[in-house]
């Protein structure tokens, strides 16, 4: 089969908009995983927010108490705050043979936002066995949102075979989510895959 190529024009056409949900996603991608930036960004916070703080450390002693993989899947509900996610990630991932695969059915009927979006950070570095089941499921995934950050998952995990499927999922959401913001997604990967900056 051919590879598939973008139209010549198809960047300049098909702008990411400033300040769309995907760029402040991989933003914040970027501080979890850089534990100098993490530091200050909890610095920052304890210099203005005491009571915000105190939450994150709490936060903090639960994910490194929990050991349970059920249980660690069940605190991607608990709106996981930025500074926390890097160690959430890294505990996940310590069990990722038994969490991810209840990560990956709740992701095929969640409504949550911050499930999805905890999921979606998880798939972005989990073992790449996880992120093709997420590809072999999308179609039965129900949420947009959680099919959009589906698809951003797929760029970011550079996976150029899925090019095609992404512009067509960018029309889509274009066509049938008007106003929502979820074409941005692929859009975003579709740039990753090309090289391109987002941000």
């Amino acid at each position: 089969m051919a590879e598939y190529k973008l139209p010549k024009d198809f960047f300049e056409n098909n702008l990411i908009r400033p300040y769309s949900t995907p760029q402040f996603f991989l933003v914040t991608q970027v501080i979890e995983g850089h534990e100098e930036l993490n530091s200050k960004v909890k610095k920052l916070i304890a210099q203005f927010d005491e009571e915000l703080t105190a939450k994150d450390e709490a936060q903090l002693r639960l994910i490194e108490e929990t050991n349970d993989p059920a249980a660690l899947v069940d605190l991607m509900r608990k709106n996981l705050r930025v500074p926390n996610m890097g160690t959430y990630i890294g505990k996940v991932l310590t069990y990722q043979s038994e969490c991810l695969p209840l990560l990956l059915k709740r992701y095929l009927t969640s409504g949550h936002d911050g499930f999805i979006e905890a999921s979606a950070r998880v798939l972005a570095v989990a073992d790449e066995s996880y992120v093709r089941q997420l590809q072999e499921m999308y179609g039965r995934i129900r949420n947009p949102y959680a099919r959009a950050f589906a698809c951003l998952v797929f760029g970011q995990r550079g996976m150029k075979d899925m090019l095609a499927f992404l512009v067509g999922e960018y029309e889509n959401f274009k066509r049938n989510y008007i106003g929502e913001g979820f074409e941005q997604f692929p859009l975003a990967a579709i740039y990753l895959l090309n090289g391109k900056p987002i941000i």
